[in-house]
Order: C-alpha cells, then sequence, then structure tokens
C-alpha cells in the first residue's frame, strides 16, 4: 500500500477540462466536486460534468436515455477525419452491434492470447534498438522510442498497416484527440491539427484501395470484405472503423505503459516489490488503471428531459461521465486516493467504460502492458524517470505523459 502524493491543487476555480492545471492534475478538482456538486453545469462546454460512481454507471448502461450518438462529434468537432459516417463508439444499441461484432474479431481473448508471443518478440526488439542505440546504459524517452512504437507495430500489424509509418500515427492520434481542446487553440495551433488529421485520412484512403483491390490476411481486408446480414461495410464506414481501431489500439497502451512508470516513480515500495516480483505485474496494471485512468472522461446526450443527481437536465445537452472521477469515489473505494496495488476491487471499474460501449480492445491493453512490463522489468537492471516533473498530454480525455525521459542499465 503506498498514499497518493497528489499535488494539492489551487480549488478556488471550480472544475474546468480546460483549465491547464486540470489537465496536469485533476483529481483534487474531482473530489470537490464528489464533495460538493457531483452534477456540475459548465456554461463554456454546455455540458453536465457528472462525478460520482453511480451517477456515472447509469449515463454509460442507459443507452435509452443517454445517447452515444453525438459522442465522436462533440470529442473531434470539425476535425474528425471521416466526419460523413459515425464511428461505431458513436452508434446506440441496435445499431452498432453488428459493427462492433465484426471488429471484435480481432481482439476476443483467444485472439489476443495467440498475439503475445508476438508481443513480446516487438518488446525484445525495440529494446535491443535502443540498446544498439544508447549502448548499455543512458537516457531514452519512455514515450516515444517504446511506449508509443510498441502498441502502434501490434495494431499497424493487426489492421495490416506499414509499420514503417507508425512514428508518424502517434503524431496523428495526439492531435486528433487534442481536438477536444480545439476552444482554447489559436490559428496556429488548429491548422496543425487539421494537416493531421488529413493526412491521417489519405493514408487510409490509399491503403483502403490497396486492399481492395489486392486483400490480405488482415483485419482492414476481413473490414472490407466481410458480409454482415448479406451487406458489406463502405468505403467510410472502413476509413472510419480503421481510424478508430488505430486511436483505440495506439494510444490506451502507450498511455498505460506512460502512467505506469509514472506510478511507479511516485511509488518506490511499490517499484522494488515488483522488481523482486514480476506476478505482481497484472495488479500493478488494474490500480495504474483505477488510480490514473488513460480515458479520463466520455460524452453523452440525453434523449429526454431527466434528472441526474437532483440536478434537471433538459434533452439534447452533453453529459460528461467523469470515469477517472468514478474510480476515486469515496463511497465505492476504501482509501480511494491511496495507490494499493494489493486492492480487492470493491466494484467494477470505469475505466474501459460500462454497458454497450464496453471497451473491446480491453483485453488487448492489458496483455500488451503485461508482456512490456514484464519484458523491461527482466532485461534492464535500472529503468527510472529522470525527473519528478511529469509534461502531461493535452486533453482532459486522454491521460498519459506526453514524453518521459527515463534512465536505463541493462542487465
Amino acid at each position: 500500500m503506498s498514499l497518493s502524493n497528489t499535488v494539492t491543487a489551487d480549488l478556488a476555480d471550480k472544475y474546468d477540462p480546460l483549465n491547464d492545471a486540470v489537465k496536469q492534475n485533476p483529481y483534487p478538482y474531482y473530489a470537490k466536486m464528489r464533495a460538493t456538486e457531483p452534477v456540475m453545469y459548465l456554461p463554456h462546454m454546455d455540458t453536465y460534468a457528472v462525478a460520482s460512481y453511480d451517477d456515472v454507471d447509469k449515463v454509460l448502461k442507459d443507452h435509452r436515455l443517454f445517447s452515444s450518438q453525438h459522442f465522436w462529434p462533440e470529442l473531434l468537432g470539425e476535425y474528425d477525419p471521416v466526419p460523413e459516417v459515425p464511428p461505431m463508439i458513436s452508434m446506440d444499441p441496435p445499431n452498432h452491434v453488428h459493427l462492433r461484432k465484426l471488429a471484435n474479431k480481432a481482439f476476443v481473448p483467444s485472439k489476443v492470447a495467440a498475439m503475445e508471443g508476438r508481443a513480446v518478440e516487438i518488446v525484445n526488439e525495440l529494446i535491443d534498438g535502443l540498446v544498439a542505440k544508447y549502448g548499455q546504459e543512458g537516457e531514452f524517452d519512455w514515450v516515444w522510442e517504446f511506449t508509443a512504437l510498441y502498441p502502434v507495430t501490434i495494431i499497424s500489424e493487426v489492421l495490416g498497416v506499414p509499420t514503417e509509418r507508425r512514428a508518424e500515427f502517434k503524431v496523428w492520434v495526439d492531435d486528433l484527440l487534442a481536438a477536444a481542446n480545439r476552444q482554447a487553440y489559436g490559428p496556429e495551433r488548429l491548422a496543425e491539427i487539421r494537416k493531421h488529421s488529413d493526412e491521417l485520412r489519405n493514408f487510409f484512403e490509399q491503403l483502403y484501395d490497396a486492399r481492395k483491390a489486392n486483400p490480405q490476411d488482415d483485419l482492414l481486408s476481413t473490414l472490407i470484405t466481410a458480409e454482415v446480414q448479406g451487406e458489406t461495410m463502405t468505403r467510410l464506414e472502413v476509413l472510419q472503423m480503421a481510424t478508430l481501431l488505430l486511436i483505440g489500439g495506439v494510444e490506451t497502451t502507450t498511455n498505460l505503459l506512460g502512467c505506469t512508470m509514472v506510478e511507479l516513480h511516485r511509488h518506490p515500495e511499490v517499484y522494488q516489490r515488483v522488481r523482486s516480483d514480476h506476478s505482481l505485474v497484472p495488479p500493478l496494471l488494474e490500480e495504474v488503471l483505477r488510480f490514473n485512468p488513460v480515458v479520463q472522461m466520455l460524452f453523452r446526450h440525453t434523449k429526454e428531459d431527466t434528472e441526474l443527481g437532483g440536478v434537471k437536465i433538459p434533452k439534447g445537452k452533453a453529459v460528461m461521465p467523469l470515469l477517472a472521477s468514478a474510480n476515486r469515489d469515496e463511497s465505492k473505494y476504501a482509501n480511494a486516493d491511496v495507490f494499493d496495488i494489493d486492492r480487492k476491487q470493491e466494484v467494477p471499474m470505469m475505466s474501459f467504460g460500462q454497458g454497450p460501449h464496453f471497451c473491446m480492445g480491453s483485453f488487448l491493453a492489458r496483455m500488451e502492458a503485461r508482456v512490456a512490463m514484464e519484458q523491461v522489468l527482466s532485461r534492464f537492471e535500472v529503468l527510472e524517470p529522470v525527473s519528478n516533473e511529469v509534461h502531461w498530454l493535452d486533453s482532459y480525455f486522454a491521460r498519459g505523459p506526453h514524453s518521459l525521459r527515463v534512465r536505463f542499465k541493462v542487465r
């Protein structure tokens, strides 16, 4: 067990996801919300933020009252690479079921287990590359030189995407998710996001045409050729699905490994235990997912007038369930602000969502992160951040270090 070293925030201001201080450390703001205003209206976003576990659970599970239809447009706005069709994540049941069944073929536990051997190879290839570049000891960027390249290589191979472009994918994904902050950006930053959104679309359009003409043994070809109830997916539907799977496949594991390294550095006694006993890696990852989750919130919209936490919410309004706040709800978790890898989960955590849109990549993310940590703990005698300072992603949706320099020494 280890006490949280959450930095005390100046809470003179209310929770505002666009505020830089909140993005760097949202947890004190969540705690204040749960205590004083668990359903809070944010006028500048015309959104109702929801902080308590029970209310978040209701929003995610009751798709008849809280729709996912506007989630993607709310998140990306005009920077959606494929705005013509909704992604699966923005479809309410039953409309999304056939697409989910199709995509889920790549992410069921049996398929994920079959990928584990390749995941081990990729981790060790990346470590070998770092040693060749820097020698037996030195420094490298944990995010950009390891944790981003590792899952993007796996999802690239699953989709059938050329891995030599993998460094670009991380840039594209980061900027797409940064579009959630578009209200706070100036013209130069917005132009950069627009450019990367267009590049991502152009890349998948070219790849679609190549796979349409010459199908391969990969998921993109499967999405193009597979039939569901006698119908195939349209070109735009395939482009949107590929974009969604790339974002999920890159960002989740990258940020989980980034947050894990941050928490190990903050809790050295936990790090020593895990170094001595690699069987503690899975419970370590589960506690990181609860304590500092890689997806902080989602969007839903009300289908009719309703009331949540005593607050009346009109029909058609955006509702923001704060997954990370629910994960620290004191009424559900004993010592919720304590980082404890021996914790027994009292209730299901919200890190991968709940209800009909529960993240289908959760098995893959957990496997990738477990394999990566097991291998780096075996290969490195020393692996630790060089500083206590963390520069977090400029996103209120995704949580992870933007970069993280670490010092290393090979065993």
